[in-house]
């Protein structure tokens, strides 16, 4: 009984690491994108999840994964 707790246990640790490994890996993306905009001229839409993420789109020359638009969703709805 306590293995199959401290199995579910780890496996809920793993899963997370992995999200946030993949979450780390497209706030580099997202940077690296967002570097090619002179922000002197720009205005980047962090109030507004669909024009961000049509510029992103722009940017990268495809749509947005699963993981990229979660985290589209979460600079918008970040207040700080």
């Amino acid at each position: 009984m306590i293995i199959e707790k401290l199995s579910k246990i780890e496996a809920a640790a793993k899963y997370n690491i992995y999200s946030e490994y993949r979450k780390i890996e497209t706030i580099i993306r997202f940077k690296e994108l967002l570097n090619q905009i002179d922000f002197s001229s720009e205005v980047v839409p962090v109030e507004d999840s669909e024009r961000l993420k049509k510029l992103l789109i722009s940017l990268k020359g495809q749509d947005l994964n699963e993981y990229e638009t979660k985290l589209v969703e979460e600079i918008v709805n970040n207040k700080t």
